[in-house]
């Protein structure tokens, strides 16, 4: 057996493919291809130390180096690899531009009877094709945008309409953030912003219906930005309106906040949204920010929340709520809210 090359165009027509990335892990986690799985030919340290010595001393010198570096270990790589291939699907090696660590991978392969395929031009290939379907706006749908205040339900009713087999897109959970000054609270890091794009790119390539629903969003969700392209949808889309009351909206931000339980908010996310309290001065009186806090250390925080939402929250989002709605749902009756939109999925059918 030999090992092939395979195009970007090749690789995105399959069903079902064993991806295997062999670049160093600090590269693989600034950019990778959703489902690719990370063996790394060498360690940050190593790659680093190869790239010194090629720039100080030579092409034909750092090779050498690392041919030494790669020797003992080549057999555990090898054997790594082998274990992700799956019964039906193409194993693909690729690196950062088609180079020699997927060929050698590729050819030590080969020298023990698996058949492989190297993706031509690697990562640095598939990342310009995503690029380019962004720019030619390849992906034809038409946005029906949940467009609400704060705490209206927006995405609780995105999850009930994926649940029901709808195309959805959730750009909040691609990205990891909330959308807002407070909407890192309780989550982790945010993904770099060229995996944010592919993971976005590989959900809108999933979709087959000529509409899908999204969350009326700005041009950045946390410190990732939205595609030219996905901003220009959903500022153009059709508008639904989610209302609801300020009591049930107040319930459901402590809710999804409120990793604590019953209790409030466990202390870091408490910690945290003192601290985030603190980049709203400008915009919220500093007598409101005063109570605000008070309430949170006396564990009001039903209350705090509404001023919250009162204060800043819907005098900020009313000032980008002035288009025309399609529909007008209320969330607080959330399963004829939830009706009426599949309704008018099935109208568009």
């Amino acid at each position: 057996m030999t090992w092939r090359e395979m195009s970007v165009e090749e690789l995105i027509a399959l069903k079902k493919v064993a991806l295997i990335d062999v670049r160093s892990p600090c590269e693989y986690s600034v950019e990778n291809i959703p489902g690719a799985v990370n063996v790394p030919l060498f360690t940050d340290h190593e790659r680093e130390m190869i790239g010194t010595i090629y720039a100080t001393e030579g092409e034909l010198v750092a090779r050498r180096r690392a041919l030494r570096i790669l020797g003992p270990k080549i057999s555990d790589l090898v054997e790594e690899i082998v274990q992700h291939r799956q019964s039906g699907a193409p194993l693909v090696i690729h690196c950062w531009r088609g180079g020699l660590r997927s060929e050698s991978v590729a050819s030590c392969l080969s020298i023990i009877g698996v058949d492989s395929w190297r993706l031509t031009g690697g990562y640095k290939a598939w990342r310009r094709h995503v690029v380019a379907d962004f720019e030619a706006e390849v992906f034809q749908f038409e946005a029906l945008v949940l467009d609400g205040l704060t705490g209206s339900g927006k995405t609780e009713l995105l999850q009930a309409l994926e649940d029901a087999g709808e195309p959805v897109l959730d750009l909040e959970a691609l990205a990891g953030h909330r959308g807002s000054v407070f909407g890192a609270l309780g989550l982790g890091a945010q993904p770099t912003q060229k995996n944010f794009e592919a993971k976005l790119w590989n959900k809108l390539r999933s979709f087959k219906s000529k509409y899908l629903f999204i969350e009326a969003e700005s041009r950045k969700v946390g410190n990732l930005r939205v595609p030219d392209f996905l901003y220009k949808r959903i500022q153009e889309g059709k508008r639904i309106l989610v209302e609801g009351s300020l009591t049930v909206r107040a319930r459901r931000i402590l809710g999804e906040y409120a990793s604590g339980g019953d209790s409030g908010p466990d202390s870091q996310v408490l910690s945290d949204a003192m601290a985030a309290l603190a980049l709203i001065k400008d915009r919220i009186s500093g007598e409101k920010v005063k109570v605000i806090m008070e309430m949170v250390e006396r564990g009001d925080f039903q209350d705090a929340v509404q001023i919250l939402l009162t204060d800043y929250y819907d005098p900020l989002y009313r000032r980008n709520m002035d288009r025309p709605a399609l529909l007008t749902v209320n969330s607080d009756k959330r399963e004829e809210c939830l009706k009426q939109l599949l309704e008018l999925a099935g109208e568009l059918n």
